[in-house]
């Protein structure tokens, strides 16, 4: 049977992260997307003693152990280089290395990483933004190495330049593979995430079913939700026009044996969160099982 997930940030920070692991348990999830960016080297965890550190992410370890909850991949930062500011750099190598340490503590094989991208930069020449890209990868790849953990790239979609919506220059695949093929390490992957790629093809990028088999076997992660091509709504899949059964075609053309992760705006539901993530967990399990289908 195909496990399912959750992106959790939105219910660890409504419930905190031991009731919000419970939750997603009963709610029928077999493994969770932990988010990282909850923490900031400012804070008594990320900034504080080695102990401190060990002792908070070793207890999630163990209470997901003890809920037989897989802790499938972890999510880092969102917010990666700013143009022209040394001191935004600085500050992003040391979280990531917290991040993916974070990330080993927590037994979990990998940790998702946001692109560079134009909503921040604007439009720069290609070989500007490849050149900032691979820099900022190639200094945090030590720590992947150092923490045996791999950096997951995540897959974009479009961004906003002047008021305008664009693609983002990483939302296309071609450009993804030749970062990822510039890291010189075994520790990194691919995390498609299905409505940022949906969302970009209106600006001529394939669907996400044609985006999974270019990337091919190196994709181990998703974050699936879904919209109507026109902003990131991430919705429950089915909620939108993404081709789902040709998603799950394509993964399985590519061998994916991964966890079925879904990353959804939980916001939505309010105070009425744990009841709608009973509903969720039932839909997603059908919708799986079910290939793809409602």
């Amino acid at each position: 049977m195909k496990k399912i997930g959750l992106s959790m940030g939105v219910v660890c920070r409504n419930f905190g992260w031991e009731r919000a692991m419970e939750i997603c348990k009963k709610s029928g999830f077999d493994a969770i997307d932990f988010n990282l960016e909850e923490y900031n080297i400012g804070d008594e965890i990320y900034g504080g003693s080695e102990d401190a550190f060990l002792t908070h992410f070793t207890k999630i370890k163990e209470k997901a152990k003890e809920l037989e909850l897989e802790i499938s991949q972890t999510h880092g930062r969102c917010r990666t280089y700013i143009p022209d500011d040394d001191k935004n750099r600085e500050w992003f190598h040391q979280v990531a290395e917290k991040d993916l340490k974070a990330t080993a503590v927590l037994g979990s094989p990998a940790c998702v990483q946001h692109f560079i991208n134009n909503t921040r930069w604007g439009m720069r020449s290609h070989e500007e933004m490849r050149a900032v890209s691979n820099e900022m990868f190639a200094n945090i790849v030590p720590y992947a190495e150092k923490y045996k953990v791999k950096i997951a790239l995540e897959t974009f979609g479009a961004a906003k330049v002047k008021g305008a919506r664009t693609r983002d220059f990483f939302a296309d695949p071609y450009e993804m593979k030749r970062q990822f093929d510039a890291m010189d390490t075994t520790y990194k992957t691919f995390c498609v995430d299905t409505g940022h790629t949906h969302e970009a093809e209106s600006f001529w990028v394939p669907p996400p079913e044609e985006v999974i088999r270019i990337l091919g076997k190196d994709v181990t992660i998703l974050h699936l939700h879904d919209n109507t091509g026109h902003w990131d709504d991430h919705l429950l899949p089915g909620m939108g026009d993404i081709n789902w059964p040709g998603v799950f075609d394509a993964l399985d053309e590519i061998g994916y044996s991964g966890v079925y992760n879904c990353e959804l705006r939980l916001g939505f539901y309010g105070d009425m969160l744990e009841e709608a993530l009973a509903f969720i967990g039932k839909y997603m399990r059908k919708f799986v099982d079910e290939h793809g289908k409602v």
